[in-house]
């Protein structure tokens, strides 16, 4: 019972169980995560969520979204084949050895952001070189440099699991600086006038995200049908990520 009340797992079916083959449950561990996942009155809307259903709508397949506490979480889930697919992934090596990666299906582009008494910084390796500290998504990939540094200045990094936790965290300078997503930011930097995109630094990381899947429930044949709809709905997504 602890367990399951700690979980606090909900579930949404996105089509209706009639005549679905297949069904994959869809985990995200963001319930705010604007303009990609927004959780209202128990439904489940954003970018994401609208990306997913159009390329699986009028497919075999039905989709039944389920919120986690974490990523951590998720990915343990995704492991087990106890869900099925993550969106907005990064591919990286150790994941690969669980899960089949679908063709990207939009660009990431992670920036550093600052509160207004945050000093200006040239480079990333001088916040490191300066004792401050940087809030970062805990399930995320910054790419290889940065992926260096946080190994090597540990303390420094401060893993949170929620994009809301970091930019609160940010407004109160319990952190000097976060990274991420730049279409996240543009949410939270409007709702906290006084934390802005730190300048003259080149993105911390811009590379493709993809599906996720889990190698214990789906086959091959299943990542080459849902490849085909995704290159077959590139205008539909453009569209949907147009206005944001």
């Amino acid at each position: 019972m602890k367990i399951l009340l700690f979980i606090t797992l909900f579930t949404f079916s996105a089509f209706n169980a009639w005549g679905c083959t297949k069904t994959l449950t869809v985990a995200t561990n963001e319930s705010y995560w604007p303009p990609y996942v927004i959780l209202k009155n128990n439904t489940l809307g954003g970018t994401e969520i609208d990306v997913l259903n159009a390329i699986f709508k009028g497919s075999p397949y039905c989709l039944n979204f389920s919120v986690l506490p974490n990523s951590l979480r998720a990915f343990e889930e995704l492991k087990q084949g106890r869900v099925d697919l993550i969106f907005a992934a990064s591919k990286t090596v150790e994941r690969a050895e669980y899960a089949y990666f679908t063709l990207p299906y939009r660009v990431e582009k992670m920036l550093l952001y600052k509160h207004t008494n945050s000093p200006n910084l040239h480079s990333i390796n001088q916040l490191f070189s300066q004792s401050l500290t940087v809030g970062v998504n805990r399930g995320s990939v910054f790419g290889e440099t940065f992926e260096q540094l946080r190994l090597q200045y540990a303390e420094q990094v401060v893993l949170t699991s929620e994009s809301k936790k970091r930019f609160g965290m940010l407004n109160k300078q319990r952190i000097n600086y976060l990274i991420d997503d730049s279409l996240v930011a543009q949410h939270f930097t409007k709702q906290y006038s006084n934390i802005m995109p730190a300048a003259l630094l080149e993105p911390i990381n811009v590379n493709n995200v993809h599906f996720m899947l889990s190698k214990k429930t789906v086959t091959t044949d299943d990542i080459t049908v849902i490849n085909s709809y995704i290159f077959n709905n590139k205008a539909a997504i453009e569209r949907i990520y147009q206005n944001h």
